[in-house]
């Protein structure tokens, strides 16, 4: 070992004035969650990790490439708010080097250090929000929508079903991540789409004679005056017999297009047949153009495995709301495959999907990746630096779109978590980490529920929750009506 190589390990042992042997080694630590190598923005939370079951002490000391340095010990690496914060922005551009000692019954051990990069794209957003659910099948108890600061470790309740009990609440949805336009769906016999415009809220019923009933999966136009939604019955059946446990379908799908102003809808009988089943829709940042997934209609869920869906768009006109003739992007579904969730980036210059072997729920699939298209070439490829043996899902992207976020099961296989990644000019991402907790081994070891549709919001989402349940029960509604 090098004089240098040797000087953290001594400066090491000064501070931490531990007795007995210690042990260098020449590997990286087994840390708790995996942010070997990571890069990350300034100013998020403090990136805390464990090291393995055993290790009862833990000592950390972190030196930036650009100057400055913080400490910590204890029973798991826990650093403080402010110094972490002040470190990242003095290290923007640079990295984070890492000295981490361990301590395992009375002999402490010190790994080989390792680096954090410190991105110098900024991640300005407030937070995040997400619906938690357990992961169960054929019930839900507690489930609400929530929001988290990412810059700390606060998470706060935006509407929890304990204030509507059985109603399932679920597809919240801001405008490009301002949270001033914001929506979101309750199921159940009370259903309504909440509409919140800045202070005011109104609770909508969007089924109209001429559809098939509420909209629910939703996509804002950014001009704020029109929102995308699918018209969607959703059920669920189990396999038997098979490396599979769950499957998720639509009995039948139609896209429509809601006027925010009045909620009359647009029906247009191209996006609203029996043939075809449309979903996850998206507006382009021009707000010309709506991009949906669409797939020959079978007999499921006995045929649920042809359902293949391709990448559609749509011209839009903001002024009228006139739709163009529906034209295919991505025939996935003569490639013997499915895509869903086309999420364009902000600045117009991606668009990315999931892919999987069927279906447009791609949480229950393993083999659900993340694709990225090039929308200047509309060359795609599969982000395999992303991307793991375990179901990727629901993604979307921050409000400059220099970093996505994006659900996956790779944890466990079970359990769904929001991981975090950047995106360069040149459409390269980087390693993905998990959103950070105070204590991550505790709080993702004993969590009982999934992270579920996370988005970024730029803001604070300021939502009062007073007179919720009694308006939700008194059923008194917006009623929507076909635009003429």
């Amino acid at each position: 070992m090098t004089m240098k190589n040797w000087f953290p390990l001594v400066t090491a042992l000064l501070i931490v004035s531990c007795t007995g042997k210690t042990v260098p080694s020449d590997r990286l630590p087994d840390i708790y969650p995996d942010y070997i190598g990571v890069t990350i923005p300034v100013g998020i939370a403090p990136m805390n990790f464990n090291l393995p079951e055993g290790y009862d002490r833990v000592f950390v000391r972190v030196t930036g490439s650009n100057g400055g340095e913080i400490k910590c010990r204890g029973p798991y690496a826990a650093f403080p708010e402010k110094k972490w914060h002040a470190l990242t922005a003095q290290n923007a551009g640079g990295m984070l080097s890492f000295t981490v000692l361990g301590r395992k019954n009375g002999e402490w051990t010190q790994w080989r250090d390792f680096i954090m990069y410190v991105s110098d794209a900024p991640l300005d957003d407030y937070g995040i929000t997400y619906r938690k659910i357990a992961p169960g099948y054929t019930t839900y108890s507690r489930i609400g929508l929530y929001q988290r600061d990412i810059h700390s470790f606060k998470e706060e309740p935006i509407i929890e079903s304990t204030l509507t009990p059985g109603q399932c609440v679920n597809c919240h949805t801001p405008n490009a991540t301002d949270p001033s336009q914001f929506l979101f769906h309750l199921r159940g016999k009370h259903g309504a789409t909440l509409v919140q415009k800045g202070v005011e809220r109104e609770w909508v019923t969007t089924k109209t004679d001429s559809t098939i009933g509420n909209v629910a999966y939703c996509y804002w136009h950014p001009g704020g005056n029109w929102f995308a939604g699918s018209i969607n019955p959703v059920r669920q059946s189990f396999w038997t017999g098979h490396t599979r446990t769950i499957e998720v379908f639509d009995l039948a799908s139609d896209l429509v297009i809601v006027d925010a102003r009045d909620y009359s809808v647009i029906a247009d009988p191209r996006l609203t047949t029996k043939e075809y089943l449309e979903s996850s829709p998206a507006f382009s940042p021009d707000g010309k153009t709506l991009y949906f997934c669409r797939s020959v209609a079978f007999n499921v869920p006995a045929e649920v495995e042809k359902v293949k869906y391709d990448l559609m768009k749509v011209s839009f006109d903001p002024e009228t709301g006139a739709l163009g003739e529906p034209e295919t992007v991505i025939p996935a579904s003569g490639q013997d495959r499915s895509i869903a969730f086309p999420r364009p980036s902000y600045d117009g210059r991606w668009l990315m999907y999931n892919k999987a072997d069927f279906g447009v729920f791609p949480i229950s699939h393993k083999e659900s990746d993340l694709w990225l298209m090039d929308l200047e070439t509309g060359e795609s490829r599969p982000i395999d630096e992303v991307n793991s043996d375990f179901s990727e899902s629901f993604h979307n992207w921050s409000s400059n779109s220099r970093w996505f976020l994006f659900s996956s099961r790779r944890y466990d296989g079970l359990y769904v978590q929001v991981y975090f990644s950047s995106i360069d000019s040149e459409g390269h991402c980087t390693k993905p980490f998990v959103l950070p907790q105070k204590n991550p081994r505790k709080f993702y070891g004993s969590t009982l529920y999934s992270f579920n549709v996370p988005d970024f919001t730029s803001e604070k989402v300021h939502f009062d929750t007073r007179g919720v349940y009694e308006t939700v029960f008194s059923d008194e509604r917006i009623k929507a009506s076909v635009k003429e």
